[in-house]
């Protein structure tokens, strides 16, 4: 009967082992399996009932209900359990010790975790790998490094639980320099250790080096899961590397790995960021289970093209869907209305979050208002609502309203705000020097570049990268380090050439340097972005859409660039630049110059 709890409990069929309880009679060794069951159940309450009603416990019934406790997560009762073993039961084995080092790892309780390290010292214990490799997990998490390490050092028998042990602990605290050498110290290594990796890369904005990382594993034989295509998926969408991305999915299918809520929802992100809403919302259709999370995921897709009227629609259907939304999700609505710049959606959306939904509107909600009221002119309503609202304006607000409309008195204004706030933020003064510049206000600019010189701010130079053939090629404005510059000055000639014929005249506010006509017309023709554009019409093949990322907002002579060689070399143009995508063919922006 023992046996048949037993398979109830891995089955997770609490109704039937219900029903075997009733018809069995009770001992230790049966109270122990109905514990064991219940728990795995996820009946807790049932299952502490059982054990506290038990009055002959044993060494096995508390190591079950411990380890049960860990699995779920409920590490206090842990600590709750151990207290009582060590007033009236048995004597705590190295199962126990396992138990209450892992919850003190989760509760980050360093003090009764160095007493139970003690104990396994003082009992023998740390011979069995797993006790030693808790104890180090425990060490890394509370911070203890040294202590960690040196735990490490005195294994003889460091499996690979061990390193990646160590490893996840120096990620955590940090260290990838090191966690990369221990890492490449390993004989040995498991999908384990390649996950923690890719995902730490990840983390700390490395993409490039967790695709390269993921693709020495696939070339080792080694497939990866769940855990190792969300991080993937990740890294895919901040580099907007969609041949890539199309690959990770083929992958997925391919190796069946399990499309779950996580997984899903990170590729519908990744396709967005990508700039391929309707492979975004292929994935999110194909989705069985769908959270407040993966929808905010498919709005934001078409956010991110401006499509307002298609987020408005999707975030209907998810409230027909009752999910109940979330402040996510009107951030991406809010975004959806700015881009397209859709004000009274936007103003009917905001007003409805609490009056409707019950969301309390948060900065982040101002800001986007701030934005969407900016850009389509209507700076007094956005300066009233800024004065007006409940909360204290933050540096996200009033960044907001400077960089969304260059008009010079309230960028002064909305600068100087921003200066008492956040006076680290190098966006501020770079912002504030091109609005100067635009307007040709030429002093002003150099007071506040020297302003700049003083603090060590140095403006982000603008940058772009495009994906050939699975590899990312990334220029700066003025580049001539690339292989193939030659090629590429040669195709930047052609091009100009054929838009000049067709009428083209380069918009030379954008150059934002106080130098003479002809220097203006050389540093417009080599910007970051047409160096990418250009190096993907000598790369591929006529036809094949070309994708760029900029690090920056798209200057307005680029996109009427991108407008015309669309046209003229019939091709399809993405560019992602750091607030949107824009979409070209046959000389049109997807955008209607509305950015």
């Amino acid at each position: 009967m023992i046996c048949v709890i037993s398979a109830f409990a891995k089955l997770k069929d609490l109704e039937l082992g219900k029903k075997v309880e009733l018809g069995v009679e009770l001992n230790t060794l049966m109270v122990n399996a109905l514990v064991d069951m219940y728990m795995k159940c996820g009946d807790i309450c049932a299952a502490r009932w059982i054990f506290d009603e038990c009055t002959d416990k044993n060494l096995v019934m508390y190591n079950t209900i411990m380890s049960n406790y860990v699995q779920d997560g409920w590490a206090g009762d842990v600590l709750v359990i151990l207290d009582e073993m060590l007033q009236k039961g048995p004597r705590p084995d190295k199962v126990t010790m396992l138990s209450t080092i892992a919850a003190c790892a989760q509760l980050d309780d360093l003090s009764v975790g160095e007493s139970s390290h003690t104990y396994v010292l003082q009992n023998g214990l740390e011979g069995w790998d797993n006790i030693s490799n808790a104890i180090i997990d425990l060490y890394m998490k509370c911070g203890k490094r040294e202590a960690a390490c040196k735990v490490f050092e005195h294994m003889p028998n460091k499996t690979v639980v061990t390193w990646n042990s160590l490893i996840a602990g120096l990620v955590r605290d940090g260290d990838m320099e090191l966690a990369w050498r221990v890492f490449d110290e390993m004989l040995e290594r498991d999908l384990v250790s390649w996950n923690t990796m890719i995902g730490a890369l990840v983390q700390v904005s490395m993409f490039e080096e967790a695709i390269k990382l993921f693709r020495e594993m696939h070339n080792q034989g080694i497939q990866g899961d769940r855990v190792t295509m969300v991080g993937i998926a990740s890294a895919c969408g901040y580099l907007g590397a969609l041949d890539l991305a199309k690959w990770v999915c083929t992958y997925i299918e391919k190796n069946d790995i399990h499309l779950d809520l996580q997984l899903g929802t990170a590729l519908v992100d990744m396709f967005s960021r990508c700039g391929d809403p309707s492979s975004a919302m292929h994935v999110f259709k194909r989705m069985k289970k769908r959270d407040v999370s993966a929808w905010t995921a498919a709005v934001g897709a078409l956010a991110m093209e401006g499509n307002t009227e298609g987020a408005i629609e999707l975030f209907n259907e998810m409230l027909e869907q009752k999910v109940k939304p979330d402040d996510v999700v009107f951030v991406a609505l809010l975004t959806a209305c700015s881009h397209g710049g859709s004000v009274d959606q936007g103003r009917e959306l905001f007003w409805s979050m609490e009056k409707s939904h019950g969301v309390h509107p948060q900065i982040v909600h101002y800001a986007c208002m701030v934005d969407l009221m900016s850009r389509a002119g209507l700076l007094e309503e956005a300066v009233d609502l800024i004065q007006t609202m409940p909360i204290e304006p933050n540096d996200v607000v009033w960044g907001s309203l400077l960089a969304a409309y260059k008009n010079v008195e309230l960028a002064h204004y909305a600068a100087a705000k921003l200066t008492q706030l956040a006076p680290e933020r190098v966006g501020i003064h770079v912002l504030l020097s091109n609005i100067y510049a635009s307007a040709g206000k030429w002093t002003d600019v150099a007071r506040v570049r020297l302003q700049m010189k003083k603090k060590g701010v140095q403006k982000v130079p603008g940058s772009s990268s495009i994906e050939v053939h699975g590899l990312i090629h990334e220029f700066t404005s003025g580049d001539e380090s690339h292989t193939e510059n030659t090629q590429i000055g040669l195709m930047l000639e052609e091009i100009n050439c054929r838009l000049s014929e067709a009428g083209y005249v380069s918009d030379r506010t954008n150059v934002l340097l106080d130098v003479d006509e002809q220097e203006k017309e050389h540093l417009l023709r080599r910007h970051s972005a047409k160096l990418a554009m250009a190096y993907g019409l000598i790369t591929t093949d006529q036809g094949i859409p070309i994708r760029v990322v900029k690090n920056l907002r798209m200057c307005s002579d680029c996109h009427s660039f991108a407008k015309l060689v669309s046209k003229l070399y019939d091709r399809e143009i993405t560019v992602r630049d750091n607030k949107r995508y824009h979409f070209f063919k046959e000389g049109f922006c997807a955008c209607r110059d509305y950015w």
